[in-house]
């Protein structure tokens, strides 16, 4: 069996935490900055990467979270899991966001052993993970969209979203919702008005679902099986509040 913590205290560099126990620091060049820290059983890595400026008092609080609350997702078998109840002075973050190994690649190519028993550490958002996403969306929310080694990024709300402008011809690939950010949907919201035969049709991390027409004599808005007249700045309103 790997034994994590002598693993771990010899990466080159590495430097116990203050203030958590059997955790430790280290740096491969100037621009990362990688802090480990056991699971309460022992098997697990939880790591946090960090790329840019470096904060160790908000990564230390991320750790001791993650470990606090690691029967959540150690072996549990979901790819990306939102640990809520967090906080930290200073930061806006609400959340500690774990992913596990398939998604993140950490250590996959050096040590697979340590990779497959490793999650994922970062701070996050309540508004962008649902936690029920599959593994083929968690890699692409971490690896493409969350920016999860950064301690100063901002926030990246979960939104699926399909539509189609017959004014300027633009559409969303298959019938299927995908991921796209938020200044999307809003942009596609906003150019409904005047689009006769137009949609846009989004979801949010709850799984709720709401589409916006444009008929030949306004706006409506289609949510829970009811339907409203509005106007183009309602739509953005209840976009933006819709995905929190």
């Amino acid at each position: 069996m790997l034994n994590l913590e002598s693993v771990l205290s010899a990466m080159p560099g590495a430097a116990p935490v203050p203030g958590l126990a059997s955790a430790w620091r280290w740096s491969p060049n100037p621009m990362f900055t990688f802090t480990a820290a056991l699971s309460t059983d022992g098997r697990h890595n939880l790591q946090v990467n960090v790329r840019g400026p470096y904060d160790e008092a908000l990564v230390t609080a991320l750790l001791a979270h993650a470990r606090a609350h690691d029967g959540t997702f150690v072996r549990q078998g979901r790819p990306l899991v939102a640990v809520g109840g967090f906080q930290h002075d200073g930061t806006p973050f609400d959340t500690v966001g774990v992913a596990a190994a398939e998604v993140h690649g950490y250590h996959a190519t050096e040590n697979t052993e340590l990779s497959s028993v490793t999650y994922a550490v970062f701070p996050a958002y309540a508004s962008e993970i649902s936690g029920r996403e599959n593994a083929e969306e968690a890699w692409g929310r971490f690896r493409k969209m969350l920016q999860p080694n950064k301690l100063d990024r901002t926030e990246v709300p979960f939104v699926k979203m399909r539509y189609h402008n017959t004014r300027t011809r633009s559409m969303s690939k298959g019938d299927a919702r995908g991921f796209a950010p938020l200044d999307t949907l809003v942009r596609e919201l906003g150019l409904l008005d005047g689009a006769p035969g137009s949609f846009v049709e989004w979801e949010n991390r709850h799984g709720a679902v709401r589409r916006a027409d444009s008929t030949g004599t306004g706006l409506t808005l289609t949510h829970d099986a009811t339907q409203e007249p509005v106007n183009p700045g309602q739509l953005e309103a209840v976009a933006r509040t819709s995905v929190q």
